[in-house]
C-alpha cells in the first residue's frame, strides 16, 4: 500500500511538472505580443495624453494576465494539497492497519 502512495504522489508531481511549464510559455507569449503591440502603439503617436491612455490599457490587460497566472497557480496548490492529504490519509489507514495486525498476531 505505501509503494501506491508514493506512486500517487510521484504522479503528481510528474503531472505539476508538465502542466506548469506550458502555461509559463504561454504567459511569456501573452506578454511578448503585448509588449510588442504596446511599443507599435507608443511608436504611433507622440501625444503625451494619448500615449498615457495606451499605457493604462495596456497596464490593465498585464494585470489581467497576471490574475490568470495567480489563478492556475492557485488551482495546482490546491491540486497539490489534496493530493497530499489523500496520501497522508492512506498512511494513517495502513498505520491503523498494522497496528491491528500486530495486536492480532500477539
Amino acid at each position: 500500500m505505501r509503494g501506491k502512495a508514493t506512486a500517487v504522489l510521484a504522479f503528481v508531481v510528474i503531472l505539476s511538472i508538465m502542466t506548469l511549464p506550458v502555461q509559463v510559455y504561454s504567459a511569456n507569449d501573452d506578454y511578448e505580443s503585448l509588449e510588442f503591440f504596446l511599443d507599435q502603439a507608443l511608436k504611433r503617436t507622440k501625444d503625451g495624453d494619448q500615449r498615457a491612455e495606451i499605457l493604462n490599457r495596456y497596464l490593465i490587460k498585464a494585470l489581467g494576465l497576471v490574475y490568470r497566472q495567480n489563478q492556475e497557480l492557485i488551482r495546482l496548490q490546491r491540486q497539490t494539497l489534496d493530493a497530499m492529504q489523500e496520501l497522508r490519509d492512506t498512511e494513517k489507514k495502513e498505520m491503523r492497519e498494522m497496528e491491528i495486525q500486530m495486536q492480532k498476531s500477539q
